[in-house]
């Protein structure tokens, strides 16, 4: 065993620099999170249309806050060999599901009372398709992670809104039919990517093979160089 000091340095600042990404990583995806529910909050509540000066450019800030923390995670976990993110980040996963399905409901129940225009609707499709795109991001972050538990609320929510869409044309009477094309795209895009979370079918196999083969590469150049 080399006890040479300059092994022990070796060492020493391998796990500063883990520390140091864990730290940055965490820091970077709260941030994200809590201004992109910042964001949707605003759209609910304050409106569409009053939420629009400046929205491009926060919904973009959120996204450079997000890709760092997405960024600086893979290379905690995959290069540095960090042990304790993995953890941080399986929880994160689980907070966006929670958004994802409080969310869902929410713009159910607006799809459900028939008052909105197409910018409202283009919205709710943008916010959801974010809100999956940022979980489905961290579960590329940790290897062997599996969407199949998160797709069971999901599906749940999904019969929830066939349900209303029945309920909504075939019991009400005031129902536009106008809208029916926008409710039953909303359910099938949302059924799709659930029963894909299921099924299991290896859809982002290549993405997950090509991200852990290129930061494995870099580990072992990182270890060799120590």
């Amino acid at each position: 065993m080399d006890n040479s000091p300059l092994s022990h340095s070796s060492v020493s600042q391998r796990g500063l620099l883990s520390v140091s990404m864990l730290l940055f990583s965490v820091g970077s995806l709260t941030i994200a999170l809590l201004a992109g529910a910042k964001l949707v909050y605003d759209i609910f509540e304050v409106g569409l249309i009053n939420s629009l000066d400046g929205l491009a450019t926060k919904a973009i800030v959120v996204g450079i806050a997000y890709l760092a923390g997405w960024v600086t995670a893979i290379l905690a976990i995959r290069v540095y060999g960090n042990l304790v993110l993995p953890f941080i980040i399986n929880l994160y996963i689980w907070v966006i599901l929670i958004a994802v399905c409080t969310l869902y409901l929410l713009i159910l129940q607006r799809l459900y009372d028939q008052q909105y225009d197409m910018m409202r609707y283009a919205a709710y499709v943008v916010i959801m398709a974010s809100a999956l795109g940022a979980m489905v991001g961290l579960h590329l972050v940790l290897e062997g992670h599996s969407l199949r538990p998160l797709s069971v609320p999901l599906l749940l929510i999904n019969l929830l809104q066939l349900g209303l869409i029945v309920f909504r044309y075939v019991f009400t009477s005031d129902a536009q039919s106008a809208y029916l094309l926008y409710d039953l795209f909303f359910f099938g895009a949302m059924a799709v990517f659930s029963v894909f979370m299921l099924a299991h079918i290896g859809l982002l196999s290549p993405v997950r093979t090509r991200v852990t083969t290129t930061f494995d590469r870099n580990s072992q150049v990182i270890r060799t160089e120590e």
